[in-house]
């Protein structure tokens, strides 16, 4: 039985069998289901040898009419489809940085049965450090701790060079290939980008970019260089493709 079998068996068994009268003729559960499905593929990526990364936060966006038919059934429509996503990561072989989360959001300009679906990749929120005891002992030097595995520096991937964010890819490894091709950890869809175009290089607190001999060159800020150190949010141009490099929060 498939991820999108097994979903829809739960989904019936939950309010025994009121989904499917309340969704007659507009937006169907499996339809969204199959949309999270293809929304995780589209914007899956390589973030080093063997891993790939695809979003953890989704947002389902429905007229006024299918969102008020779902209010009811809001919060186990939301584990469902967020459960769904998991099993379905699963089996592909793929990860995320942080728990998964389904969101319904009305959007005025939608028609009845019309939906659509946006997704991000979100870090977990850190963790509150213990209170401190009133007593402690005497102070001693106590050599720094090594980040977080959240504490990365990351590329924020602007669509056309847009300021709104296309995706966010944590830098996980010490050296992260950009490019065109299969090979790259890191592939844009840009016809100006090389196949291997550019790399990322992480050096405890230090990051650079290096080009690779690539066709179009690689800039910071607007600059062409060939190889540069990276300060948090230097802009870094590939072909028509603009990536920002943020330190880990």
């Amino acid at each position: 039985m498939g991820v999108l079998q097994r979903f829809e068996r739960r989904l019936g068994g939950l309010v025994e069998g009121t989904f499917a009268r309340v969704f007659g003729g507009v937006v169907q559960p499996v339809e969204v289901a199959a949309a999270l499905q293809r929304e995780a593929a589209d914007k899956k990526t390589i973030v080093g040898r063997g891993r790939v990364l695809v979003p953890n936060d989704y947002v389902v966006e429905l007229g006024a009419s299918d969102a008020q038919r779902l209010g009811e059934y809001d919060a186990p429509l939301r584990r469902e489809l967020g459960a769904m996503v998991e099993e379905h990561a699963a089996e592909q072989g793929w990860s995320f940085v942080g728990p998964v989360g389904v969101r319904l959001e009305q959007v005025d300009d939608l028609a009845t049965g019309v939906f659509r679906v946006r997704s991000a990749v979100l870090n977990p929120q850190p963790v509150a450090a213990p209170p401190v005891a009133a007593v402690r002992p005497p102070a001693r030097a106590v050599p720094p701790t090594a980040p977080g595995p959240f504490a990365r520096p990351q590329l924020r991937l602007l669509a056309g060079g847009a300021e709104r964010s296309e995706r966010v890819v944590p830098l996980v490894d010490d050296v992260t290939r950009l490019g065109r091709g299969a090979e790259a950890d890191v592939r844009l869809a840009d016809s100006g980008v090389s196949r291997l175009h550019a790399e990322i290089r992480i050096d405890g607190e230090d990051a650079s970019v290096v080009d690779l001999r690539s066709t179009n060159g690689t800039s910071v800020n607007g600059r062409p260089v060939q190889s540069s150190r990276l300060a948090d949010g230097d802009r870094i141009g590939l072909g028509a493709t603009v990536l920002i490099f943020t330190r880990g929060r």
